[in-house]
């Protein structure tokens, strides 16, 4: 059975920064409740399935927030500064189109910064920082942006549609979106797990510091985690092969090493002997430099994994998978959910 896309197109454009994943959440739980399942949410906003009972006990997890900005002042001529939730480059923001969630509803945006004419003599090159950057909504007062719905701490993110390229999809948050669809999409065609239980989480805050997980690893104290995450591909130019994260086009991509977790070598080998048997090609992550869920599932004690999603240009307002990088993970978690880890 194909992948329904149409449903990652609705969870991508979906607004949830870190922290208000009300609207995602929401998608979800409406899909959980059409296949069957009857989710549980805790008071931090997290949402689970249960499946199976007994131990061991598997939690797999993708999160549902993005990466995004919260509103920390309001200039008196009407333009908004912002601070970040979670990691971007500001650099790029400049002339990038944004969704606020005002309380009277969604209020479009522009980022701006000083204009490169405007820049003092030999500070072309500098780096451009958060703090450089405003929001403008074509407001000419702090009164009029407060009319609009909009005050301190009013949330924003990347306003940006999703396209589908035949063979690739592009979109904004495919992180971790893309874990999101992976996760509903092997829960649509799995059977019950044919030992212990499994817990399917769709997580919050991750993107400020996994709180959501944390949250999950105390409640469920699992004996396997494993984040599903969309990932960093850098096959682009300007990037050696030898430094590549992932690259588009070779499968889903099994995390031995980050910032976070040394993968545990039980659980690694488990998930590329699943793949190996159905014929799913697979590449080897390594990534210093960044963490997922998996990182507070073994302060907990459980044997860490991760397994993830190729895309280009996450964090940004826009990203771009292929879409049997999906499928292949799609169907590496199916098959882990009814044939859990011993």
């Amino acid at each position: 059975m194909q992948p329904d896309f149409s449903l990652l197109r609705e969870l991508s454009e979906a607004l949830g920064p870190s922290g208000f994943e009300d609207a995602v959440r929401s998608i979800i739980k409406k899909k959980l409740e059409k296949l069957g399942f009857k989710s549980a949410e805790d008071g931090l906003g997290n949402l689970y399935v249960r499946l199976g009972e007994g131990r061991p006990l598997t939690l797999i997890a993708a999160h549902m927030d993005e990466v995004g900005f919260i509103v920390k002042y309001i200039t008196s001529n009407g333009f908004l500064r912002v601070a970040s939730l979670g990691g971007v480059n500001p650099g790029i923001m400049p002339g990038t189109s944004v969704a606020i969630l005002g309380e009277k509803g969604v209020v479009k945006g522009v980022f701006g910064t000083i204009p490169p004419h405007l820049l003092k003599r030999g500070n072309g090159q500098r780096e451009v920082r958060v703090e450089d950057l405003y929001v403008d909504i074509g407001a000419s007062s702090r009164e009029e942006v407060e009319a609009s719905g909009i005050k301190l701490g009013t949330p924003l993110t990347f306003d940006t549609d999703f396209w589908d390229l035949g063979e690739a999809v592009s979109g904004k948050a495919f992180d971790d979106r893309l874990g999101c669809f992976a996760l509903l999409e092997a829960l649509r065609t799995a059977e019950p797990p044919s030992r212990g239980s499994v817990i399917i989480a769709f997580t919050v805050q991750e993107e400020v510091g996994t709180r959501g997980a944390s949250v999950l690893a105390h409640r469920f104290n699992p004996d396997y985690g494993i984040s599903v995450e969309g990932t960093i591909a850098s096959d682009v130019p300007g990037v050696s092969e030898e430094n590549w994260v992932t690259a588009l086009g070779r499968g889903p991509a099994v995390r031995v090493f980050d910032a976070t977790i040394v993968a545990s070598r039980q659980l690694v080998d488990y998930v590329l002997s699943v793949a190996e048997s159905a014929g799913i090609p697979v590449q080897i992550q390594l990534s210093p430099h960044s963490g997922t869920d998996a990182g507070r599932f073994v302060l907990l004690g459980a044997r860490p994994g991760n397994i993830s999603i190729p895309a280009r240009y996450i964090h940004s307002p826009r990203a771009l998978s292929i879409k049997s990088d999906i499928e292949y993970a799609v169907k590496i978690i199916r098959k882990i959910i009814e044939k859990p880890p011993p």
